[in-house]
């Protein structure tokens, strides 16, 4: 049905991917997807990141959490599942609606963390802005 799944992961937060990445085993094992799992780090272009990091260091941080995507599959994918992994930096819905159009993207998966009012209206919603912007399916899981 979908030849391309995108499950954006949170990696701060694992346990909330849990069940949206069993949602799209289920459309990769059933249907023969390419799965895609993308981890965003604030850009080092980002002013409050580069006053407190260094380029150098700034590149060390994405090479960690490249790493830990690596693990992050490793544990949670049968062997028989080799991911597409990617690492982006920047905003977060920019970054994952820009992979989207890039990889041509049939289906996202991904949670709606839950806020409170006052941050939704301050902050935004990634998932929101997600599912605004982007051209293809796009199911968000609450609890």
């Amino acid at each position: 049905m979908f030849e391309k799944v995108l499950v954006p992961v949170d990696l701060s937060e694992e346990e909330f991917c849990e069940k949206t990445l069993k949602l799209a085993l289920r459309e990769v094992s059933e249907y023969g997807a390419e799965l895609h799992l993308l981890a965003v780090v604030p850009g080092y272009g980002n002013a409050l990141v580069a006053s407190y990091f260094s380029e150098e260091e700034h590149d060390k941080a994405v090479k960690k959490v490249a790493k830990q995507l690596k693990k992050f599959a490793a544990k949670n994918l049968p062997e028989d599942i080799t991911p597409v992994l990617k690492v982006s930096e920047g905003s977060a819905a920019e970054s994952i609606t820009r992979y989207i159009k890039r990889q041509k993207i049939d289906l996202v998966l991904m949670r709606a963390h839950h806020r409170s009012k006052l941050d939704e209206f301050l902050l935004g919603s990634v998932s929101s802005r997600v599912a605004e912007r982007a051209k293809c399916s796009v199911m968000l899981l609450k609890d």
